[in-house]
């Protein structure tokens, strides 16, 4: 079985794939710009794949900051900062959850055929986040969904 060769491009992320990081305590303070205490939330295929969805829920009473980026081997591609703001999704006083590809909380996303925001990755990527400070109560999730690329054969 032979994978993508030379000047073939994956068009079609239809492989389902999706993912959870859960941010608490002093286990997933980091620095932005580094891979300190990084929790992985989604991790791309052999192929690469989209994130389309990507969501925070926090049970903390402070709002949390997220620190979101890709790593790349041991690089670290800043994809953006959001904060959730306390409570988020977790109490009916504050029951939305924070939409992280809103156009809003990160900037310059590109849109696919229907409008809608995605995070590109290319193969074995994994999409991982940090919060800025300890979290003194409660935690927060990070929830992905999207796609991976199937192979395409010759």
């Amino acid at each position: 079985m032979a994978g993508i060769q030379n000047g073939q491009i994956p068009t079609l992320a239809n492989i389902i794939n999706s993912g959870v990081a859960v941010l608490t305590g002093t286990s997933t303070a980091g620095t932005l710009g580094s891979n300190t205490n990084g929790v992985t939330i989604y991790t791309a295929g052999a192929y690469g794949g989209r994130v389309y969805s990507l969501t925070g829920v926090t049970s903390s009473t402070v709002t949390v900051n997220t620190y979101i980026y890709i790593l790349k081997g041991s690089t670290v591609i800043p994809i953006g900062f959001v904060n959730i703001p306390l409570s988020s999704g977790n109490t009916f006083a504050a029951r939305f959850n924070v939409d992280y590809l809103d156009g809003v909380n990160i900037l310059g996303l590109p849109q696919d055929n229907t409008g809608k925001r995605y995070i590109p990755l290319m193969p074995n990527d994994v999409l991982r986040a940090t919060t800025l400070a300890n979290i003194a109560s409660g935690s927060a999730w990070l929830t992905a969904h999207g796609a991976d690329y199937q192979q395409i054969l010759p």
